[in-house]
């Protein structure tokens, strides 16, 4: 799958030894209550300017009140259309599509659709999903997920390289000449297995882009990241990170659920050791009771991306020393 590395959002946003900074969105209030659209897309244009290289957005088909208060979740291909039309480089993914929740042939044109619309900055993040009341909605067996996982990753791959694929497996058959009618420019968009995926790591090492996980002790990163890299090819390892932003630079560290509460240049620091052991992306997830999103935004745009910036086009570094002087 070389043809990655010539992907617009896969290029801008990973490189071997070098961590790069991303967002989850929608961006909402202290109780989770969405900000309006006009907000998104002004919050997204500004983080663009800045240097954050992606733009994450969630896939939860159904809510449950058991769930408490949780970000309002929209129809990822939908919001990430949307935001392509407002927006012009920064890499637009999901994290992650509930694979065993969707069929294959829909991922497929989806993806492709989305990926053509944003001049190829679209990331595949896909899931088997964890929720266990989804399930039964979509008539799907918990012990058929990492089987129906493998199956749809490869006829996703399929559906992309030709236009007439012969595909036969558990979830669908393609006969009599069928199939999308329009493909992915390299035949192929980049795809991110989530976690483990109920899989083994040497098969997600043989058959994904790149891994996403989720924060864990640092020696237990230390150690995954180790492994997962353990690769004749560069293949990227992100994870998201909910940073609740001080006003005091050098507030050290305090524990929230899912990141950590700190001040910026306690951040740097913390950055700085995913990079070192091998992180190559992060998605931020901004979380503040006291500071309104476009000054969270404005601090790590002016203090922590120069040490952690996107990869520049020469025309895109040319047009950045213009704009400086």
């Amino acid at each position: 799958m070389t043809t990655i590395q010539h992907h617009h959002g896969f290029k801008r946003t990973f490189q071997k030894d070098h961590l790069t900074l991303g967002l989850t969105l929608p961006f909402d209030s202290s109780e989770d209550h969405e900000l309006p659209f006009e907000n998104q897309i002004e919050l997204a244009q500004y983080a663009e300017e800045l240097g954050f290289t992606s733009l994450f957005v969630r896939d939860s088909p159904l809510y449950s009140p058991h769930l408490g208060n949780v970000t309002t979740n929209y129809d990822p291909f939908v919001f990430l259309s949307y935001l392509s039309a407002k927006t012009s480089k920064i890499a637009l993914g999901t994290s992650s599509i509930v694979a065993t929740l969707r069929h294959p042939i829909h991922i497929a044109k989806a993806a492709t659709s989305l990926d053509l619309l944003s001049n190829e900055r679209f990331l595949l993040g896909i899931a088997t999903g964890d929720r266990k009341f989804e399930f039964p909605a979509f008539k799907v067996k918990e012990e058929q997920l990492t089987e129906k996982f493998q199956e749809t990753i490869t006829a996703i791959n399929e559906l992309w390289q030709a236009h007439s694929p012969n595909i036969s497996n558990s979830i669908f058959e393609l006969y009599e000449d069928s199939g999308l009618q329009i493909l992915p420019k390299h035949k192929h968009i980049p795809m991110f297995a989530t976690g483990y995926s109920r899989q083994r790591m040497t098969w997600l090492k043989s058959n994904m882009d790149g891994l996403m996980f989720y924060p864990q002790p640092f020696q237990q990163q230390k150690t995954l990241l180790q492994d997962w890299h353990n690769n004749d090819t560069f293949k990227p390892f992100m994870h998201p990170l909910v940073v609740d932003l001080s006003n005091q630079p050098n507030e050290l560290v305090k524990p929230i659920k899912g990141g950590y509460r700190l001040g910026r240049n306690t951040l740097i620091k913390i950055l700085k050791a995913y990079e070192k052991i091998g992180t190559n992306h992060i998605m931020l997830h901004l979380k503040s009771n006291d500071r309104s999103y476009k000054s969270l935004l404005t601090e790590i745009g002016d203090y922590v991306i120069p040490h952690f910036p996107p990869h520049l086009s020469q025309e895109e570094y040319k047009n950045d020393i213009i704009r400086q002087n």
